[in-house]
């Protein structure tokens, strides 16, 4: 049938088993073991030598595996955790930390097998926990099935990252895993499932059609020559329609082609720049049809694209200077020596990391930040210059990593928060952080966060929110009117645009004025001052 349905006969041959140690530190499996009621491992689980650990959890009861360490698969290894088809207690627990992230690895056509049970990236209860984010990396022709199960992405986020020639199936899961990274020749069949999928664009040119019924669910196979996509790497889709996203690298030049609709989206896309100084500006919500170049060498053309209100992802790589102004960005990390400045924009959902082994800076300067973690590793360094943070963690990993806040406003991130409320589809203004529990920004690593002369206990439509040369703009949220302070005898011309980079008022004043915004529909706007040398402030109509 489908290259990848033979992986549906996969079963666990299990042989004469010992039943697994429980209660142990760091624990080897080199023959096969059996675990059928809760256990906890206290630090990391290897497998290895062909051996099986099978967790088996199909009695009645609810029972729980937890791991409070990494989970390493080689040498033909197997992982199976199978819960009872009919319930809906059992759980997989890799009890991750903030700053020591725990992962699984599978390599050497080794295989972890999921079956009817919950994963979940933290113990205990989770309706007010934070979520961190941790990775499966499977590798060396390693297998990863998983069928009928679920994850809470309100409070855990699985990364799953296929290499090298390893396959993903995933049957019928809600969420799990969470994202789905296509890269070299590996491949993944999603059939009935959600999820994310991103496909990874190496050197080279590539034309990719999106499927057009974004509505319901499809069908879609490419990659490896299907849909006329020549990549190493194969995706196939069955009765499913989880989000897609793209990863443009500095060497990709990729063109894709969309339906235009719904108002939720078809894609996400990531851009990595690297070796190079450039500025990206008016990254937007809604409707593309536009170039967005990584210099000369490539970047991504879209054409009646609709990306959704959680869009783009922006990355600095070795020894690159990026500036992004005027933007909706959901994630920005520096994974290498490199500097990123941000103006007037609007960070939202996702992380904010300077975490280069070599050392990094990001300067952050006049924005709306909601993102789940702002984070400093490795040597780096994070400034946050009179920005509105609501209800995200501040840490850093190391005591050479600093993250400083220079004034501002801190706003409590509300109650009553979930994925289904968190955003404005239409404009991409966040309305929550269903990560984040309810309450004002936190500070996790004291010695290395810094606060000056913030107001860390702001109400929602504080006064004036942005400063620039003396230039001021309040109310903000506004409903009916905006205050736009200039400074006096300096002439301005004023362009207010809308998420999608149109200007919808314009006019010149030399005084301090009121303009009427009742008209406009609701979202985040972008107040233009040519004149100055930081022109641009922004605010929402609500």
């Amino acid at each position: 049938m489908n290259r990848l349905l033979f992986l549906l006969a996969i079963a666990v041959t299990m042989q004469q088993s010992v039943l697994a140690q429980c209660g142990v530190g760091s624990y080897s499996v080199t023959t096969n073991a059996t675990i059928s009621s809760s256990c906890i491992i206290n630090g990391d689980v290897t497998i290895a030598n062909g051996a099986t650990l099978n967790v088996d959890f199909t009695a009645a009861s609810a029972d729980t595996f937890v791991v409070r360490g990494n989970i390493l698969l080689q040498g033909n290894a197997v992982l199976w955790v199978h819960g009872d088809s009919g319930s809906t207690g059992d759980q997989f627990i890799v009890s991750n930390m903030y700053n020591q992230q725990r992962t699984i690895t599978t390599n050497d056509s080794s295989r972890i097998q999921l079956e009817y049970i919950e994963f979940r990236t933290q113990e205990g209860n989770l309706a007010g926990a934070s979520s961190w984010t941790m990775n499966l990396n499977a590798q060396n022709k390693s297998v990863v099935y998983v069928n009928k199960c679920w994850l809470n992405t309100q409070t855990a986020w699985l990364l799953c990252n296929m290499r090298n020639q390893s396959t993903l199936m995933s049957y019928g899961n809600n969420d799990l895993p969470t994202e789905s990274y296509l890269n070299d020749s590996a491949q993944i069949a999603i059939h009935g499932s959600a999820g994310g999928i991103w496909m990874m664009f190496g050197s080279g040119t590539y034309t990719l059609n999106l499927p057009p019924n974004q509505t319901s669910p499809y069908n879609w196979k490419i990659g490896r020559g299907n849909g006329g996509l020549a990549t190493p790497w194969y995706l196939e889709i069955d009765t499913a329609n989880p989000g897609i996203g793209v990863q443009i690298f500095p060497s990709s030049n990729v063109t894709i082609s969309g339906a235009g609709f719904p108002a939720t989206g078809e894609l996400k896309v990531a851009l990595n720049f690297s070796n190079n100084t450039d500025s990206v500006t008016n990254l937007a919500v809604g409707l593309q049809n536009k170039t967005v170049a990584d210099g000369p060498a490539g970047g991504v053309t879209l054409h009646n694209v609709n990306l959704g209100p959680i869009a783009w992802q922006l990355y600095a790589l070795i020894h690159e200077n990026l500036y992004i102004k005027n933007s909706i960005v959901n994630e920005i990390g520096v994974g290498g020596p490199s500097n990123v400045v941000v103006d007037s924009s609007l960070l939202q959902l996702g992380e904010l990391a300077a975490v280069s082994a070599g050392g990094c800076t990001m300067n952050i300067n006049n924005t709306e930040i909601w993102n789940q973690a702002i984070i400093a590793a490795n040597s780096s360094h994070m400034t946050l210059n009179n920005c509105r943070v609501t209800g995200s963690d501040f840490s850093t990993t190391d005591a050479l990593s600093t993250v400083i806040v220079n004034g501002g406003c801190f706003y409590a991130n509300p109650t009553g928060c979930s994925q289904a409320t968190m955003v404005n589809i239409t404009t991409g203004q966040p309305n929550c952080n269903p990560f984040i529990p309810p309450g004002f920004p936190q500070n996790l690593t004291p010695a290395t966060v810094t606060f000056n002369g913030v107001d860390s206990n702001c109400a929602a439509g504080n006064n004036e929110i942005r400063k620039t040369n003396e230039i001021a703009i309040f109310p903000n949220p506004a409903n009916e009117n905006l205050n736009i302070i200039l400074p006096e005898n300096r002439e301005q011309r004023i362009q207010i645009y809308n998420a999608m980079g149109m200007i919808i008022k314009e006019f010149s004043s030399t005084k301090s004025t009121q303009i009427n915004i009742a008209d406009l529909p609701n979202g985040l706007y972008f107040v233009h001052f040519k004149n100055e040398s930081q022109p641009t402030s922004q605010f929402i109509k609500e």
